[in-house]
């Protein structure tokens, strides 16, 4: 097994600070209503009146909000969102015209319908996406749940893979990396059993199968990429699926401070071949809120293991896809260096509540080499940075990102590709090759990116 340390001392400073400060007393500000508010609220609010709050892990985890234990209580809750969105890019040292495609227009992002509801015991959370500009549409959650006891939770079907922080490790409309890798915010088939005890939280799920994809037009990528979260997914030549995945997760609250670990493993099989490969995946993870900070901090260490292509050759990078908009290299071995901070700013200006700023950070350390003109060469690392703001006013929510970034598949004038991979090459749009090897100084690009939206 290759480990990857290098010396961050920024990072580990962080992180180091991050267990210390546990010894303040300090309580959280991600979720604003206690249980027995959220019920009392519940109960006498109509089928469409929510409370997103101001914070990314409930507006955009609409069923995180609702906790219900009384069986003689029933209720439903309809809601959604309408977002738009605007670029303005600087990529690989150029800039562009007002209304080039993806890189300095409004585009319509998404719109969304959520649904929730709760009878008899038996909790039910849906999501539906729609991506105009990208032509897809697809399911990112539904579920059924049923909690047993104040300890005992049982969620089955499409739901949350309980693996890192959650519910997001970031607090940008951005994510931070590991969503790019399939290891925030991803969603599967299966199930998921939580019990609490005291300060100590325990997850065991088990998922035969990623989440069913949707539609999209062939024109912006292969149809098994459209979905929400990135999987590793089939293509011609490479059909290899994620099926047999079980997470192992517990948490422990001290002080403020949630202090975790999470294991997984799953296999990945090829459907041409019949090959087995594997994915083994761990993460060391904590987040402290106090008043009105929040800080998230992870260290992630990832390993495809025995994964081939369809005529039996190891691969040294998987292909993962997502938002039916194609699919790209993902290396097979990396370790991933994680952290984000955000402050809350109260304020009063006219129907403007809260600003939070934040930075949230991502190294990915890559493992690999590949062969170039005879010669083994490592793969080139990633880095992300986002600094930003959301802005809440009523039920108008707004993102402003500055996110910045190199070998990142998003971050680029050309999609995907090597990025994640080997790194682009010294020419960023084609392939690596003998001919183009890997770019040793890459490009830090620029996406300047504000995310409107309306909640319902």
């Amino acid at each position: 097994m290759y480990y990857l340390i290098k010396p961050y001392f920024f990072f580990i400073s962080f992180f180091v600070a991050l267990i210390i400060s546990s010894s303040s007393y300090a309580k959280s500000t991600d979720i604003l209503l206690s249980k027995d508010s959220i019920e009392s609220k519940l109960s006498n609010s109509s089928l469409f009146s929510k409370d997103y709050g101001i914070h990314k892990s409930s507006l955009e985890n609409v069923s995180s909000l609702y906790h219900q234990t009384k069986k003689d209580t029933s209720w439903l809750k309809i809601g959604g969102a309408l977002r738009l969105n605007t670029i303005y890019a600087i990529y690989e040292g150029q800039t562009f015209p007002l209304g080039t495609d993806s890189r300095n227009e409004w585009t319509w992002d998404t719109w969304r319908i959520n649904v929730d509801s709760y009878a008899n015991g038996l909790r039910f959370a849906f999501e539906y996406r729609f991506y105009p500009t990208f032509n897809t549409h697809f399911i990112k959650y539904g579920w059924i749940g049923y909690r047993f006891s104040d300890q005992y939770n049982l969620q089955f079907g499409i739901t949350q893979v309980p693996f890192g922080l959650l519910t997001y490790a970031s607090h940008s409309w951005w994510f931070q990396a590991p969503y790019y890798l399939g290891l925030e915010d991803d969603h599967q088939i299966g199930f998921n059993l939580t019990k609490k005890f005291d300060k100590w939280t325990f997850n065991l799920a088990y998922f035969p199968l990623s989440e069913p994809r949707g539609t999209n037009d062939p024109k912006f990528g292969a149809y098994s990429s459209a979905r929400y979260s990135y999987d590793v997914v089939p293509i011609e030549g490479n059909n290899n699926i994620e099926r047999n995945q079980i997470n192992l997760r517990t948490t422990y609250q001290l002080h403020g401070t949630e202090l975790g670990i999470s294991v997984q493993q799953m296999e990945i099989y090829n459907q041409s071949s019949k090959n087995k490969g594997h994915q083994w995946a761990t993460a060391l993870h904590a987040e402290w809120a106090k008043s009105k900070w929040n800080l998230k901090s992870e260290i992630i260490y990832y390993h495809y293991t025995n994964v081939e292509n369809d005529a039996g050759a190891d691969l040294s990078s998987v292909q993962m896809g997502a938002y039916g908009f194609g699919t790209y290299d993902v290396a097979s071995e990396a370790l991933l260096y994680v952290i984000g901070i955000a402050y809350d700013i109260p304020v009063k200006w006219g129907p403007i509540s809260n600003i939070q700023v934040y930075n949230d950070y991502s190294y990915v350390q890559k493992a690999g080499k590949t062969l170039i003109n005879g010669m083994q060469q490592q793969f080139q690392d990633t880095q992300q940075n986002v600094l930003g703001a959301l802005i809440s006013a009523g039920k108008i929510y707004t993102y402003f990102d500055f996110a910045s970034g190199y070998n990142h598949p998003w971050i680029s004038d050309s999609f995907g590709g090597n990025a994640l991979g080997a790194g682009r090459g010294v020419s960023y749009q084609e392939p690596i090759s003998d001919n183009n090897p890997i770019d040793r100084s890459p490009y830090w690009n620029t996406r300047i990116n504000i995310n409107l939206g309306y909640y319902f």
